[in-house]
């Protein structure tokens, strides 16, 4: 019979079950494991959540004269929010909060930058 603590592996091995049922118990899991399904948001968000880190993505494009110029900002953005979802991923969240996104034109280049809060969006009961 093991005396409470007197061994690093045993305390190891309770600390990690322990771990384990608590987050079974409350049922803390990912909510996404794809880029794809990382949730955004451009403000707060009022759920339980972890802050991970702030992500950046950018582009810079030359400025393509068009009657449809709103189209070709469109696709840019969704490109930079999709690098930042994939970032979001890679820093092990699942969320993004406070997300911006700004452009500006200079010359013939169009300069765009994103920027959010990476999150690990947390699932409990009440």
């Amino acid at each position: 019979m093991a005396i409470f603590g007197s061994n690093n592996e045993e305390k190891e091995v309770r600390d990690r079950d322990r771990e384990e049922y608590l987050a079974e118990k409350n049922n803390q899991k990912r909510i996404g494991q794809k880029w794809q399904d990382v949730q955004v948001s451009t403000g707060p968000i009022n759920v339980n959540h972890d802050v991970l880190t702030v992500v950046f993505a950018k582009s810079v494009r030359p400025k393509i004269e068009s009657e449809d110029e709103t189209i070709l900002s469109t696709n840019g953005f969704e490109n930079l929010l999709q690098e930042l979802q994939k970032k979001a991923l890679d820093a092990g969240g699942n969320g993004l909060i406070h997300c911006h996104f700004t452009e500006q034109f200079i010359e013939n280049r169009v300069y765009q930058l994103a920027y959010g809060t990476a999150v690990n969006i947390k699932i409990t009961r009440f």
